[in-house]
């Protein structure tokens, strides 16, 4: 009866470590969305950051970066826990590399504004949505993202912003 028991644990064992292999990105730094219902990865809609700068009178000003479309192509329904996998450089906090952000709606762009200022003071702050991190193996990690509201965001990483849209 023993012998069957750890054959049984040792195939589901393989089996598990089979599918979870299947389901890792190729490339560092590029989070992905995995699909809990298919166990499959989804691409991020992918951007090279685009600077703005627009003068909001005389003594006002903002900056920040943009994407073209008021939407997504990557749609995701809402719901309380949603997952994405990132594989990045063993030893690297992935939350040093990526910062999750909600996009504003303007005219026909998703626009992010990084600074504000004025004749009298500038900010250069906006809000960082939280996520959990939790390791997959050496290397792989899950971005886990709780309670989205509806609207349009990205993981911003060094040179690109990896886009989604909550439905």
């Amino acid at each position: 009866m023993n012998v069957i028991r750890i054959i049984y644990i040792v195939v589901v064992n393989l089996c598990l470590f089979s599918i979870q292999a299947q389901t890792l990105p190729e490339f560092n730094n590029k989070p992905c969305l995995f699909d809990e219902k298919t166990k499959k990865l989804i691409d991020l809609e992918k951007s090279g950051y685009q600077t703005m700068a627009k003068a909001k009178g005389i003594f006002k000003a903002e900056a920040g970066f943009f994407m073209d479309g008021i939407t997504s192509s990557v749609k995701i329904e809402s719901q309380k826990e949603i997952k994405f996998i990132v594989k990045v450089i063993p030893g690297t906090d992935p939350t040093s590399l990526f910062d999750l952000v909600q996009f504003e709606i303007k005219k026909d762009k998703r626009v992010f504004i990084t600074s504000k200022a004025s004749i009298s003071k500038s900010s250069n702050s906006f809000e960082k949505i939280n996520y959990e991190v939790k390791k997959i193996k050496e290397g792989y990690y899950f971005l886990i993202v709780k309670d989205l509201a509806p609207g349009e965001y990205f993981f911003g990483a060094n040179d690109f912003m990896y886009a989604f849209s909550i439905q």
